[in-house]
């Protein structure tokens, strides 16, 4: 039985070519491929792809989200919109930015004490995205029940220093919240602190990246609605 796919829409050919049994009608299925290459060569298939483009750009600005404010009147809405975004990066900033800034040495207090254990601690990171394994190791000292943790230090230079250093033997460390930046033993140097320093940096502004994100997404977000409280009528909806 022969069918008309002449008369069948774009939609009901694509439909049909998802679900045609090419064994069962071979016929109807070459019927069908014939109709789909003329409608490409007729620049059909062309046309509703710039169709759907142009509609789901419509639809994007339809759910774009944009506030619009009055330039009557004192502006006191426009003012306090502006002031509470201004708030929300400064705040922001103020928590990310200390992130980045490693104490200088001399406004660390030296901390000398007796190790009661020691151990070089490795860890395996997966990345959720590419499947890799990332490989860590970390020093942890422990003295009178307080743990310091020189964090990200080289495999060898990890498990020589917890072969090396013995229990009962006094150390000074260099530490803020248990993080060492500075590991001496006598006069020995054992981790110094401009090799300590960006892994402190590292391990500090570990999370920083979620708060730029953010930050971002705010500014994408509000742009416009900004745009329109310091200057009214910038941006409009097209709902």
């Amino acid at each position: 039985m022969s069918i008309n796919y002449s008369n069948y829409t774009l939609d009901e050919l694509f439909d049909v070519n998802e679900n045609i049994d090419r064994d069962q009608y071979p016929e109807r299925y070459k019927q069908l491929c014939e109709e789909i290459q003329r409608r490409k060569q007729s620049g059909e298939f062309e046309r509703k792809v710039q169709e759907i483009e142009e509609q789901e750009d419509e639809d994007d600005d339809e759910n774009e989200f944009i506030i619009e404010f009055s330039s009557e009147g004192k502006g006191t809405n426009r003012k306090l919109f502006i002031l509470v975004f201004t708030l929300i990066n400064l705040v922001v900033l103020a928590f990310v930015i200390p992130k980045y800034l490693v104490s200088d040495l001399n406004n660390i207090h030296e901390y000398s004490t007796e190790i009661d254990s020691i151990k070089c601690h490795k860890e395996e990171v997966i990345d959720d995205e590419t499947d890799k394994v990332y490989t860590y190791f970390d020093l942890n000292l422990v003295s009178y029940q307080d743990t310091f943790s020189a964090i990200g230090i080289g495999e060898g230079k990890c498990k020589n220093l917890a072969r090396d250093l013995k229990v009962g033997t006094n150390v000074s460390i260099w530490h803020e919240d248990g993080l060492i930046h500075q590991l001496k033993s006598e006069n020995r140097m054992l981790l110094p602190y401009v090799y300590m320093k960006p892994k402190v940096r590292e391990i500090r502004t570990d999370d920083a990246n979620l708060y730029w994100f953010g930050l971002v997404a705010l500014w994408f977000m509000l742009f416009k609605s900004v745009a329109n409280a310091v200057v009214p009528g910038t941006f409009t909806s097209n709902k």
